[in-house]
């Protein structure tokens, strides 16, 4: 799309597009959530700035046993972090490790991850001998970053594509839908009477953007604590207040709902 000529698109035959064809499709606005990665964001030379994140994490799965509980599991100790997340019959796992660990983990081979795992959590023993290439493995590079204009003429970056959030608390997608349900409240008149300005845009921005600094701010600290003592071979003990009932739902809300929640307005 070309943000800056808009023009309403439309087509009176369908046909089915081939791989080799280029196609432009005109629009009032283009509205990007495609991903950490966003193509759009590059080709608008819109640049995220990065903050230093202290992790990665390794994926992989398991076989989980019927006896076995249910939920989420994880374990601190011996310098590393896991999670364990229930798949049916399968664990998903996550293996936290240092930034920057993974080269040199994986020269020293699979083997080496598999005696990490065990020294971790021993009741994997039994099963970690299926994990036989790293081709089983994924990498996730832990990133956080915010780029500090979301906006073009004509278009507007929202979630991952606006500002990556980190893999604690499992909120990005939250704040991805917020941003959306920001852009559906503030731009619906305006885009139905062909009036959006880039200082529209602006106010998407201005709206979603203190929540989210404060959200990163958050999963930056609680990234230090955690990792920083898992790598340092210290117990991590949950604060008594946090068992407290009322906190839990504040903290729930805040992960849920997140710092400012958004609601769909009557349109």
């Amino acid at each position: 799309a070309t943000p800056s000529t808009p023009r309403p698109w439309r087509s009176s035959t369908r046909s089915a597009w081939q791989a080799d064809e280029t196609h432009e499709l005109r629009a009032d606005l283009v509205v990007r959530a495609d991903g950490r990665f966003s193509k759009v964001r590059q080709l608008a030379a819109l640049v995220p700035v990065q903050e230093s994140t202290p992790m990665d994490v390794l994926w992989f799965r398991l076989p989980r046993r019927a006896d076995e509980l249910h939920g989420i599991d994880s374990t601190l100790g011996h310098g590393h972090l896991l999670i364990m997340l229930e798949r049916m019959d399968e664990w998903q796992i996550g293996y936290v490790i240092g930034k920057g660990r993974y080269q040199a983990l994986r020269t020293a081979g699979i083997q080496q991850l598999r005696d990490e795992i065990v020294a971790i959590q021993p009741r994997l023993r039994d099963r970690v001998e299926q994990l036989t290439d790293w081709k089983q493995v994924a990498l996730l590079a832990v990133e956080s970053s915010r780029v500090p204009r979301w906006h073009r003429p004509g278009l507007l970056l929202i979630g991952d594509a606006a500002h990556v959030m980190s893999p604690v608390g499992g909120i990005g997608i939250n704040y991805a839908i917020q941003d959306a349900v920001a852009v559906a409240n503030l731009l619906t008149d305006k885009l139905r009477d062909g009036t959006v300005t880039e200082a529209d845009l602006a106010a998407v921005q201005r709206r979603r953007e203190w929540p989210t600094r404060v959200a990163q701010a958050l999963q930056a600290r609680g990234a230090r604590i955690i990792v920083g003592r898992a790598l340092a071979d210290r117990p991590f003990r949950i604060p008594f207040f946090v068992k407290w009932g009322p906190v839990q739902h504040l903290l729930a809300a805040m992960v849920g709902f997140g710092i400012r929640p958004e609601r769909i307005a009557r349109i």
